[in-house]
């Protein structure tokens, strides 16, 4: 047991490491003058070790979904409730932990999202990923029509999640997330 403790741990310094160095470099020299082969060698690993935690550059800023996490947020919401109530409390729950452990680190990644093209792509295509794993979590029916309108409402739902955190970037954190989340489930209420 004690042997895979350091392990863990040894694997968790080394993905802070790369982070680390990464934001370090995006800062200095601009997200897109910055390669994978510069992000390893800051970090004082291969590049091959570099691949062993992320698949991309972009991944180091906005890495693979906790889709479980998530998931796990969604089941506990009321079933009996609207599904776009039911994901934004959802969201209000998992906002809570992000505000409660990993604030800075969320906005530092959410700011630079704001301003690279290329992660708000990544950003929309993790949002498109997550629809799927989603909709089996809420009880969306893919094969009926009201799956298909549900899928629909799940997809805005998700956008109007990624705009939220795009505007809070854009604030420096200066309002809440929450805040931020209520308003555009509102926007969608009112189409």
């Amino acid at each position: 047991m004690a042997n895979e403790d350091w392990r863990t741990l040894k694997r968790d310094a080394t993905r802070r490491r790369l982070t680390d160095a990464a934001y370090e470099l995006f800062a200095a020299h601009g997200y897109d003058a910055v390669s994978v082969a510069d992000i390893a060698e800051a970090a004082d690993v291969s590049v091959p070790t570099f691949y062993a935690y992320f698949r991309t550059k972009e991944h180091v800023v906005l890495p693979e979904q906790d889709l479980s996490w998530i998931r796990t947020h969604l089941s506990r919401t009321p079933a009996d409730l609207p599904l776009p109530e039911r994901i934004r409390l959802g969201l209000h729950a998992i906002v809570g932990e992000i505000e409660e452990h990993a604030r800075p680190e969320s906005i530092r990644r959410w700011q630079l999202v704001h301003a690279e093209p290329a992660l708000r792509r990544r950003a929309y295509d993790r949002e498109r990923a997550s629809a799927d794993s989603l909709a089996e979590v809420l009880g969306v029916d893919l094969a009926t029509p009201e799956g298909a309108a549900d899928v629909v409402v799940l997809s805005a739902c998700l956008s109007a999640s990624t705009t939220s955190f795009l505007r809070w970037a854009e604030t420096g954190g200066t309002r809440p997330l929450t805040e931020l989340i209520d308003e555009a489930f509102a926007a969608l209420r009112s189409i």
